[in-house]
């Protein structure tokens, strides 16, 4: 039960390589159909038509494997938006992948449609695992729905068929049919996850009587008590609640931790979290600075200029020595990601 999170049964493939942090998360497009009240979408993403690897912004397959390579992935997980609104470009997205990185390299999908050329294409494309995502008006009623259709055509496929949806806490009922429903047509799994707070839901989830459980985690109140309930009540099945604690503190430290191995100098520290400790001089004429730094004996080897950035990174253990150059230094820790967010800044002298 790491991170707070729990399951029975068989932890689905896709959900072990994504708590290992090899899983890249693939974003292949903002636009979707549905209008799920819960979707934690930011506004740069939500019914916009772009691409991320991981939090890095792509215009095509090189970016994503090239994301891939720099966290070492050993699998993508493919979201949006609605995946197989534009299956096409989702199928070439798992083709590329594919031939890069071979039979090995795990795909999974998460899907709230989901046509029979659809599903065949993403098949065909070298797709491991679907996870359908119904929305909660028919969850009781799912025998009844065309995601009984849809789980058929995906097994025809040879996918791994399962289901993902939020823990919502005022729906135990429409839930637990939903895993009756799981269960009788031999699904793999249901993952349910902690339904958060966003800036984008946080009306529609109030308006709808929800509450923040508390000051510190996104979480809403009653959504992990109930999936734990649904988990030991169903032991004979595969049901895996993930928490939102599980996401942020496991799952993306992993992938962090996996990403800083590959981008950090050799002059970097690279945190437990993953976040990566360096020293920083910020300058317009970044070979002025070089030319101060070694004169006052720093070794030319500890001096990487980043003339993207305009700075000069250092160190993290050498910038005492630095006091009284007239050179604004500053200790800095950066998120190992394409655009090294800044979690901590400290002026040195």
């Amino acid at each position: 039960m790491a991170g707070d999170s729990a399951f029975s049964g068989r932890l689905p493939l896709g959900c072990q390589l994504c708590a290992k942090g090899g899983k890249m998360v693939l974003f292949i497009s903002g636009i979707c159909d549905a209008k799920c009240f819960y979707c934690p979408l930011s506004e740069n993403r939500k019914m916009k038509d772009v691409l991320y690897a991981d939090e890095m912004p792509i215009s095509g397959i090189h970016g994503a494997i090239q994301e891939a390579r720099m966290i070492d992935a050993t699998g993508t997980g493919i979201t949006g938006g609605d995946p197989l609104k534009y299956y096409e470009r989702t199928s070439e997205y798992i083709s590329g992948l594919k031939s890069e990185f071979g039979d090995k390299h795990h795909t999974h999908l998460y899907t709230i449609t989901g046509s029979k050329e659809a599903i065949e294409a993403v098949a065909r494309a070298g797709l491991d695992e679907i996870r359908f995502h119904p929305p909660e008006e028919i969850w009781h009623v799912m025998e009844r729905s065309v995601f009984r259709d849809r789980v058929k055509w995906a097994r025809d496929n040879n996918l791994s068929v399962g289901i993902e949806v939020p823990s919502l806490p005022d729906m135990l009922e429409e839930t637990s049919k939903l895993i009756d429903f799981a269960r009788k047509y031999d699904l793999d799994f249901i993952n349910l996850n902690e339904l958060e707070f966003s800036e984008t839901n946080a009306g529609n989830l109030i308006g709808r009587g929800y509450t923040i459980k508390n000051d510190v985690e996104s979480g809403a109140t009653g959504s992990r008590d109930m999936a734990f309930n649904l988990v030991k009540e169903n032991s004979d099945f595969a049901v895996h609640y993930c928490s939102a604690s599980f996401k942020d503190g496991i799952q993306m430290r992993n992938r962090l931790k996996r990403r800083a191995d590959n981008v950090a100098l050799r002059t970097d520290v690279v945190t437990a979290d993953g976040t990566i400790i360096r020293g920083i001089v910020e300058a317009d004429d970044l070979d002025r600075v070089e030319s101060i730094l070694l004169s006052s004996g720093v070794p030319a080897r500890y001096i990487h200029k980043n003339r993207a950035r305009k700075r000069i990174e250092l160190p993290p253990w050498i910038l005492e020595d630095l006091k009284g150059l007239g050179l604004d230094v500053y200790e800095v820790e950066e998120y190992p990601t394409w655009d090294s967010i800044e979690v901590e800044r400290v002026k040195i002298g």
